[in-house]
């Protein structure tokens, strides 16, 4: 219907028609007309409320209008409140936790409840959206709620409170976990809250001054803005395994702690996620997954302990640097300046060190390395990635995923200086397809002699091939997984030490995977009184052998070589120090060539 279409007119023997009631000239129907007030305009751009009233007679059609307008007047007021209280909200303390309560809690959120109605009420002043026939509608309602409030606070009535209370704790994003008594205690405060705000918008209504709260307009940030912008800033290039370490525990500890303001952040909060870590099991996440559980859930099935080397490596690691950099760009804006770990300590009853990979023993190493098994595999051109990844294992003491990410191509290079061959450890280089490349610490970026050994062996031979074929994994035969390329070897060589008979699950003292091939290449050294094995195998410090270190802490002095290295050795300086960790009394098979595989 256009406007053309539609006029208020006046007809003979009948009054003026109200604002809003407007007739049709060609039908003669009647339709309520009004235009959407400008506050209230919604996305979709319609400015005008028509609808048909479905009648051509004026007495029924006047009835109909009063109705209709009636409601619509009333559905548009409770659109107005819904978008102040938003708008609050928004000003106002919002996702907290709430398990227990403190006094202080308690008059904390009473304070919320005023400050959300008044500064909802004071923005619709602000913006111009209050209509004066509505002060009496409000007037009205408010002197209403007033005694029926009163009586239920007056008796503890908490079926007219506790609805009520959830609902705002609900809209202002509270996450309610309490218990009988303390709601209880929270429903009360919250409605003498309700009275003294409805009191002071009647005085409002008055045409009294009555202030907004400060704490309505303090601009809040919450814990989740502090973690996005700590993981942003985060230089993963640099440190990929404590990256990811990053991204795990800190959505985990927003979770067990809530997503607050950091202003309402406590030391109790820390001290209680720690008291969480404590009580998980090894691979909680599976568990969690599986049977669709939180993290709360999981630490209270009792399901065992997580390791405290774990504990301190990775949660504690995580949260200690995370509370520091808060403190220093985010005081301001009130994160606590006293929040530590400092005190935070392990409590589980397992043992340091009792995960701790042994080194091999000789008869072992004879066992796995002059079996049949791998003569078997030095006899196949097919098997060969099982015959080398051992091999370079032992001779490098370099971490699985190291060796498994290594690129033929770009990766196994000669020094210009030297002429000593080496593998280039690093996450920047070519990476084969499928394969992110990681490095866990800052010293694990490293270069790494080839032994002689190896060369012997034909190590290089090998690598050759691979250049011809254009391959960029050093082991092919093991294919990535995602994007990890020691995915499929390190199980491979798992089974392999169970089929053996070499694996050894003894507490403190294991053999269970290629880790123990560090332990080996370490041990060996110290036994040969060979120093800064350390710079071959990328540990964060060097180490000496047993008497030197032994000597240094009775004459209370620090060696040298125990500190952190100022910068990398060079690559033939590492060479004379692992040329000198030798296994005389292992006899190696020759492989044969790989190009015999006729690939």
């Amino acid at each position: 219907m256009s406007k053309r279409d539609s006029v208020s007119i006046k007809e003979p023997d009948m009054p003026p028609l109200p604002t809003g009631l407007v007739r049709n000239n060609k039908n003669g129907r009647y339709y309520h007309r009004r235009r959407i007030p400008e506050d209230l305009l919604q996305a979709d751009g319609k400015k005008e409320h028509l609808k048909s009233l479905k009648t051509s007679d004026y007495r029924v059609a006047v009835e109909r209008f009063h109705v209709a307008d009636a409601k619509l007047q009333a559905d548009w007021r409770k659109l107005r409140q819904r978008k102040a209280d938003f708008f609050a909200a928004r000003h106002v303390q919002a996702a907290t936790v709430l398990r227990e309560l403190t006094a202080e809690d308690i008059d904390r959120i009473a304070q919320h409840v005023e400050a959300a109605a008044l500064a909802g009420d004071e923005k619709r002043r602000e913006t111009g959206t209050y209509d004066i026939s509505e002060i009496a509608d409000y007037q009205q309602a408010y002197n209403d709620v007033l005694p029926e409030m009163k009586a239920a606070v007056a008796v503890g009535d908490i079926e007219v409170l506790g609805p009520m209370l959830r609902q705002f704790l609900y809209l202002h994003r509270y996450d309610e976990q309490l218990g009988d008594s303390d709601f209880r205690r929270l429903a009360i405060a919250y409605g003498r809250a309700v009275i003294r705000t409805n009191e002071k918008l009647l005085r409002r209504y008055e045409g009294e001054d009555v202030p907004t709260p400060k704490t309505a307009c303090l601009e809040q940030h919450l814990l989740s803005e502090v973690i996005k912008d700590y993981i942003d800033k985060y230089q993963a290039d640099k440190f990929e395994a404590m990256y990811k370490k990053v991204c795990a525990v800190l959505p985990m500890f927003q979770e067990v702690v809530g997503n607050k303001p950091i202003h309402t952040l406590r030391q109790t909060d820390i001290n209680r996620f720690f008291e969480v870590v404590n009580k998980l099991p090894p691979r909680w996440k599976d568990v969690a997954r599986q049977k669709k559980l939180t993290v709360l859930e999981v630490a209270n099935l009792g399901l065992g302990e997580m390791a405290p080397a774990t504990f301190e490596g990775t949660y504690k690691a995580v949260i200690t640097p995370f509370l520091s950099t808060a403190r220093t760009n985010w005081q301001d804006k009130g994160f606590p300046t006293t929040l530590t770990t400092e005190m935070i300590r392990y409590t589980g009853s397992r043992e340091e060190g009792e995960g701790h990979q042994r080194a091999f023993l000789p008869q072992e190493l004879e066992r796995l390395f002059q079996g049949p098994e791998m003569a078997g595999f030095a006899k196949q051109p097919d098997e060969l990635h099982m015959f080398w990844l051992p091999h370079v294992g032992l001779h490098t003491g370099a971490r699985v995923n190291e060796l498994c990410q290594l690129n033929p191509m770009v990766d196994i290079l000669k020094d210009e200086r030297s002429g000593i061959w080496y593998l280039n450890i690093t996450p920047q280089s070519e990476a084969a397809d499928s394969v992110k490349k990681t490095v866990k610490t800052k010293s694990s970026r490293r270069k790494v002699p080839i032994h002689s050994q190896l060369i012997k062996m034909g190590f290089l031979d090998y690598v050759d091939e691979l250049k011809k074929q254009g391959i960029k994994l050093l082991f092919p035969g093991f294919s990535p997984g995602k994007g990890r390329a020691a995915t499929e070897a390190e199980k491979w060589f798992r089974q392999f030490l169970r089929d053996i008979g070499l694996r050894d699950d003894t507490h403190g003292a294991k053999i269970v995977g290629m880790h123990a091939f560090r332990s080996t290449l370490l041990s060996r050294a110290a036994n040969l009184g060979v120093v800064n094995a350390e710079s071959i195998t990328g540990h964060a410090q060097s180490m000496t052998n047993l008497a030197q270190a032994q000597d240094s802490i009775v004459a209370g002095e620090v060696s040298a070589v125990v500190k952190k290295y100022q910068g990398e050795l060079d690559v033939d300086v590492k060479s004379a120090i692992l040329e000198r960790i030798v296994f005389p009394n292992l006899e190696f098979f020759t492989p044969v060539r790989l190009s015999s595989t006729g690939r």
